[in-house]
């Protein structure tokens, strides 16, 4: 399979496209040519400027042919000069074919926010053939217990977004930020916003692809953590995230000491919001040796009645966040890492389990999780199992509302493990183990 020569310009970081096969004879920002693995065999991995969001393409090499998976195509917030629609334009021309047909194997959509999905809102998708969409389990309409799941986020997403939106009458300027900030992580979480291009991920594009709800049902007779698929002959998939466990998907903030962010003891509360949920005579103080709750339970349960419409948004966008796929590729015993914007809850389980504890320790490659957050690269990952020098990515940009995105702790302790990390937001600033492609930033990792 390989890539027509793409003749047509849309915006200034896309004109003049090369086709994919030119395009790997590109030279890096210091001119050195990337060199090939003694195999001839590498994966390519195309990282785009979505601005805040995610879209990467990976190219894998399979019986001669190019075997196509493209992880999320989605923004919050533009880069500059660089709508979505033009991402999109990119994208399909770079999985053209000379026959004219743009093909991909497999599409994944990570989870339903929108800086992972807004793209597939674009109808040029409809003439895209896929062969498989993959998706988290709790987006299987037949599944009861993830229908549970959306219909407690949407209605939660719709409240907030409702209640954010009356007029605001004699709000300090701080209540004010604090509100714009809220609407914001809202948005990108409301369900509701996403219909369409949930509709082209659910039931979109050519060739009738198969949908698949990761992981899917455990059976005696199946490995649901392991996936294999004729579309990507070679490949092991191997599906770390979501659980299907609540215990698992609930559990999305780290701890301390497993963060690169150092958490305030408690929320800010507000003395003018209503009080706790449960009057004196319902509380019972002395739990001791009761075994009924957790201190965390009971912490959770006294702030329950003074969260801050804020505090209420994030904790929706990590629940979001915890139902996202985390993905490992297995290609000639090279494993490739796509976290999505798995939390707390799924690193923990896959990093105390003792095979994909095994798997973490040897990756090649990784998309660092949720634009470069504390809460998605867990510190003993990095300090305990990612090897020293791999390759990275990090989609991100720096916005007002998530300021400590991307975490700089977290990239300077990259940077100690020597990792090579490639920022979307700073193109220039690439090593010679990235190609720049007129805006696209590619890697190639050797099999």
């Amino acid at each position: 399979m390989t890539t027509k020569k793409a003749t047509k310009t849309s915006t200034k970081s896309s004109s003049k496209k090369t086709t994919t096969k030119k395009s790997s004879k590109k030279t890096s920002k210091k001119g050195s040519k990337k060199s090939s693995p003694a195999s001839g065999k590498e994966v390519r991995i195309r990282m785009y400027n979505v601005g805040f969001g995610d879209a990467f393409l990976v190219l894998l090499p399979a019986n001669g042919k190019q075997r196509r998976i493209l992880f999320d195509c989605g923004s919050i917030q533009a880069a500059t000069d660089v709508p979505m629609a033009s991402i999109v334009d990119r994208i399909i021309e770079d999985v053209t074919d000379e026959d004219g047909v743009p093909r991909i194997d497999v599409v994944v959509a990570t989870h339903r926010h929108k800086d992972h999905i807004s793209g597939f809102g674009n109808a040029k998708w409809n003439s895209v053939e896929v062969k498989e969409v993959w998706m988290p389990w709790t987006e299987d309409p037949t599944d009861a217990e993830g229908r549970k799941i959306r219909d407690i986020q949407s209605s939660l997403a719709l409240a907030l977004n409702t209640s954010l939106t009356k007029p605001a009458v004699g709000l300090s300027a701080a209540e004010l930020d604090a509100r714009r900030r809220s609407l914001e992580i809202v948005a990108n979480a409301l369900m509701l916003t996403n219909e369409k291009e949930m509709k082209t991920l659910h039931s979109g594009f050519i060739g009738d692809p198969e949908r698949r709800f990761l992981p899917i049902k455990p059976k005696a007779d199946n490995n649901s953590r392991l996936l294999k698929t004729d579309v990507l002959p070679g490949v092991k998939i191997h599906v770390l995230g979501p659980s299907r466990e609540r215990d698992v998907i609930r559990d999305m903030d780290p701890p301390k000491g497993e963060s690169f962010l150092r958490m305030r003891a408690s929320i800010d509360v507000d003395t003018s919001l209503p009080p706790a949920p449960f009057s004196a005579e319902f509380c019972h103080n002395d739990y001791e040796g009761t075994g009924t709750l957790l201190p965390t339970d009971r912490d959770g349960i006294k702030q329950a009645g003074s969260l801050t419409d804020l505090a209420i948004a994030v904790a929706l966008d990590k629940a979001v966040n915890g139902t996202s796929l985390m993905l490992v590729l297995e290609v000639g015993g090279t494993f490739l890492l796509f976290p999505g914007d798995a939390q707390w809850g799924t690193w923990h389980a896959a990093m105390q389990d003792p095979e994909w504890q095994q798997m973490l320790k040897n990756v090649a490659f990784y998309k660092i999780g949720h634009h470069g957050s504390h809460n998605a690269t867990p510190k003993d990952f990095v300090d305990q199992m990612m090897p020293d020098g791999i390759c990275a990515m990090a989609s991100t940009l720096t916005r007002d509302v998530w300021p400590d995105i991307p975490r700089i702790p977290l990239l300077d302790r990259l940077a100690e493990k020597k990792v090579n990390v490639a920022r979307s937001d700073k193109p220039n600033k690439i090593g010679n183990t990235f190609v720049l492609d007129e805006g696209v930033i590619e890697t190639r990792i050797p099999l």
